[in-house]
């Protein structure tokens, strides 16, 4: 008997500047089936290898540097911008203001669980098949 076609799993980029964000958030991604490739800093996300595709991304919004928001309207500018999913530890009116900026989005509060970052991230990849204006901008929340 034949064994169905194994799926890809879904790639997705973690950028955060806490180390200790990165190797938790994208072992529990791994251990949940996604390939994980992280960066410390949004810079580095845009710098990386143009040949790198990402289904998801996961960012954090206060980064030193580029922000989150910033990165994410620099990958739509240049039009390599995949779904995205936010995170951040401020949840504040001037993040939901960045958000707005570069059009739907998801955001999720630290300290999140796991399972929420999981489903965000299915979410933001279903709504970006989905016909144009379908996505909505989820508040920050824990």
């Amino acid at each position: 008997m034949l064994s169905p076609p194994a799926t890809d799993p879904t790639r997705i980029a973690l950028v955060d500047d806490d180390p200790s964000i990165r190797r938790g958030v994208g072992r529990m991604l791994e251990l949940s089936g996604h390939r994980v490739t992280t960066f410390g800093s949004a810079e580095a996300l845009m710098a990386g290898d143009p040949g790198l595709s990402f289904d998801c991304l996961v960012l954090d919004i206060h980064l030193p540097g580029l922000s989150g928001p910033e990165c994410y309207g620099g990958l739509q500018a240049r039009g390599d911008a995949p779904p995205a999913v936010f995170i951040t530890a401020h949840d504040a009116t001037e993040t939901q203001d960045m958000l707005q900026r570069v059009g739907p989005a998801t955001c999720l509060r630290k300290p999140f669980r796991s399972q929420q970052l999981l489903e965000a991230i299915r979410d933001a990849i279903a709504l970006a098949g989905s016909a144009p204006g379908g996505a909505t901008l989820r508040q920050c929340g824990g």
